[in-house]
This record gives structure tokens, sequence and C-alpha cells, in this order.
């Protein structure tokens, strides 16, 4: 049997808890040095949690990046057909998959109305078009994307949306 002297040279150490399980050893240094590691990590991990934007590099975005975040995004509603001009914040919608498409971040992304808001008819169905411009800080590289989709009658969804992106900022209609 051992008694608490010989407990002093071994990292781990039966609880005295009433489980039998193993727990970090507060009198060798080496547990201890453990047992502080474990909670600085678990606060550190919270506090990334809480604000993920510390790990992204950069609020700035790129040209090339941009456009293959453009890209992706509108490729992937498209494919989706589940949102279309005609939603609310549709604006909001294409800046967070932009977003998520790139590696910057959101903050620094602009998507905007640049044409009269479309008329969506849940009732009756119907086309629905408008453009949008996409800038974004730390590049002059701007985008138009002409979106065009036919709602489904008394539906939820699209039965199709295209998505055409153009250089630089939409033409004020």
């Amino acid at each position: 049997m051992t008694d608490s002297r010989d407990d002093a040279d071994r990292i781990f150490i039966r609880s005295k808890w009433g489980t039998s399980r193993y727990v970090y050893n507060p009198h060798n240094p080496v547990g201890r040095a453990l047992i502080i590691g474990s909670l600085l990590f678990a606060v550190g991990g919270m506090y990334l949690l809480y604000h993920p934007g510390l790990l992204s590099g950069s609020n700035d975005w790129d040209g090339d990046e941009l456009r293959s975040a453009v890209t992706a995004a509108t490729a992937e509603l498209s494919s989706e057909a589940q949102f279309g001009p005609g939603t609310i914040n549709y604006e909001d919608i294409l800046q967070a998959r932009i977003a998520e498409k790139g590696h910057s971040s959101q903050d620094a992304l602009t998507v905007t109305l640049a044409s009269d808001p479309p008329d969506s008819d849940v009732l009756n169905g119907g086309a629905e078009q408008a453009d949008y411009t996409v800038t974004a800080d730390g590049t002059d590289t701007a985008f138009c994307l002409e979106v065009y989709a036919m709602r489904r009658k008394q539906a939820m969804g699209y039965d199709f949306v295209t998505t055409s992106i153009g250089d630089g900022a939409c033409p004020a209609s």
C-alpha cells in the first residue's frame, strides 16, 4: 500500500473523492503544471469561442479572393434555389455566403441593392430580378451581380435562380 510520501513523485494519483479514477497530482511539480495548463487551455478556448475574429488574419479583402468568393457563393445560392432577390434581406444572405467562401472579415464586405427592389408575389409566383453591387475594404475591385429568379406559385423557394457576375459596380438605375 502507498502512503502520501510516495504520492509526491507520481504525476497521476487516485482520486480521494470516492471514485477510482486518476487525477493530476498537485504535490508533484509536473502534475501542478498540468493542472494550471489545463485551466489556461480551457480559458483560452472559451475566449476564442466568443472572439472568433482573433484567428482571422486580416479584415481587408484581396481582389482575387473577392472574385473567387463571389463566384463560389453565387453558384451555391443558384444551385440551392432557396433564396432569391425577392427574399427579405437578400443582401445580408449574399454578404454572409460571400464571407463564408472568403478568408477575410464579413464586416469589411459590402453588398448593396443597385436596382429597384424586386416585386415578390408568393401567391402567384413569377419572375424576380435585381442588381447588387459587391465591394470590400482593401481592394478597388467591385462586382455587379444581376440576379434573376422564377418563384414557384404558392410555394417557398424558387424554380431556378441565375446570377451573372460583371466587373465593376452596377450602373445606377
